[in-house]
This record gives structure tokens, sequence and C-alpha cells, in this order.
């Protein structure tokens, strides 16, 4: 059930039959090489969260862009959040769905630059004694098994293989591969793999200063069709689950009783 597709005559009627259940799918508008849209993370995640809650009924809110990725700012397209704003706005918008009568708001982070904020984020809620539980699900990934199976590329992390796969199954008019340059983007260039252990700024773009790590050449609709079945299946399960779950409400509860207060 998308957000915004509901009437205000069945808004209280989807909130039942989703068992109180939201999810934010946490894109962002960045470069994804020459051939891909900007949205392709923010598209991706939200039809992922679509598909499964046709399964498994939970209501989606709508495409959301706002996740962290400064890591783009050296190309064109990219819209870049502040820092404070970001989570402002996140726990604005959870506050609403709250409001709202969804009282698990599950974050499926759709893009790889949101590995830090949305944990953060998450850790954070514990010490404001509000009345929703967060469940943060970090990725989607397609079995092992199956990924093996159909693809080509061995590695393959952003723009490549797997994406454009993705997208040439969701929304083929807009991708344009005619626009690939005439080599792939495998080589890691590892200018900082002498700091073992270490996290700088500009580690992503120490390694992949194109902004994009992968082989799109390889991509087909039919991949991407399997891949995304494969993981709404998966997805599905993980909301049932969220959905039927009563520990994380009550434990987070108790957590809060407890907080000591002299």
């Amino acid at each position: 059930m998308n957000w915004e597709k509901l009437t205000g005559g069945t808004f209280e009627q989807a909130v039942q039959q989703a068992a109180g259940v939201s999810v934010i799918p946490v894109g962002v508008i960045e470069y994804h090489g020459p051939h891909l849209p900007l949205g392709t993370d923010m598209f991706q995640a939200h039809a992922l969260a679509t598909a499964a809650a046709e399964r498994e009924p939970v209501i989606v809110y709508p495409q959301y862009y706002f996740g962290v990725n400064v890591e783009t700012k050296h190309y064109p397209g990219g819209i870049v959040i502040k820092d404070r704003l970001i989570f402002e706005l996140l726990e604005n918008i959870c506050d609403e769905i709250s409001r709202n009568g969804l009282k698990k708001i599950v974050l499926l982070s759709g893009h790889g630059g949101n590995r830090y904020f949305l944990p953060l984020f998450t850790q954070l809620m514990l010490d404001k004694g509000k009345d929703y539980t967060l469940y943060y699900v970090e990725g989607y990934g397609a079995d092992p098994q199956v990924l093996a199976r159909i693809m080509e590329t061995k590695s393959d992390e952003h723009a490549g293989e797997t994406e454009t796969s993705l997208a040439l199954h969701l929304y083929p008019e807009l991708v344009r591969k005619d626009l690939l340059p005439d080599h792939n983007w495998l080589r890691n260039e590892e200018r900082l793999s002498h700091l073992q252990g270490v996290y700088t700024p500009a580690d992503w773009f120490a390694m992949h200063p194109e902004h994009c790590a992968g082989d799109a050449v390889p991509a087909t609709a039919e991949k991407g069709r399997l891949l995304f079945e494969d993981v709404v299946i998966k997805v599905a399960a993980l909301f049932k689950k969220i959905k039927e779950d009563q520990a994380a409400p009550a434990i987070y509860a108790e957590f809060g009783s407890r907080i000591y207060r002299k």
C-alpha cells in the first residue's frame, strides 16, 4: 500500500491491515554513471518496498531521497542535504508517521552511503522516548547462489551489472547503455590502502574517483527480474516478522522506564 495513493476514507483501514507498520525506503539523488537515472537508489528501494508490500501489506512511505551522499558532489545532478537537516527531517517524518497510527517504522536503506547515518539515527532514538519503534534494514541483497548463477561480473558495487539489470527490469525507458564509456569500473585504485582499519572522509573517492564500481555492459532486464523477484520474497518475509514482533517495542519501553533519574 502506497501512502500517497490512499484516500482519507481508506487510510485508517490501511493502518489496521498493515498492523501499524510503515516503511520508509531511503535513497538519494546522485550520479549513477552516465547511463542510469540520478534517482536510481530511490526508485529501486521504493519499487522493492511496494512489491514486498503487495505480498505482506504494510504502508510504504512516498519516494524519499534524503539520504547521505556527500561523496557525489564531484559529478553533476546530485542533491546533498546538510548534516543537521537530514537528521531533523527524518525524525519529523517518523513523528508524523507515528501520529497517523503507525507505531512500527522500518527504515529500508536503498543506498550504501546510509550505512552510518541510519544506524546512528536509530540508535539516537533510544534517548528520545518516542512512542514508536524503529527497525533499520541495512541491505537486501539477492541470494549469493542466485547471484553466482546469473551475474557475469564478480566485483559489482555501484552502477554496475546489478543496478543496471534492475533498472532495465523496472524502468528500461530511463536507461542509456549507449552512453557507457569504452572501459569498465572494475579497478579499485586503493589510494588509501596503506591505512588499514582507518576511515577517512574521502575513502570512497580514493577507491573509485569515477563514482562507479563494476561493469554495466553484461546487464540485462532478465537478470534484473530474477534478482528483483528473489529479493522481494525476502523483504516480504521480513515485513511479516516485524508485523508480528512484540519484543522490540516492549524492550524499548522497558529501557525508557528504567532510565536513571535521581
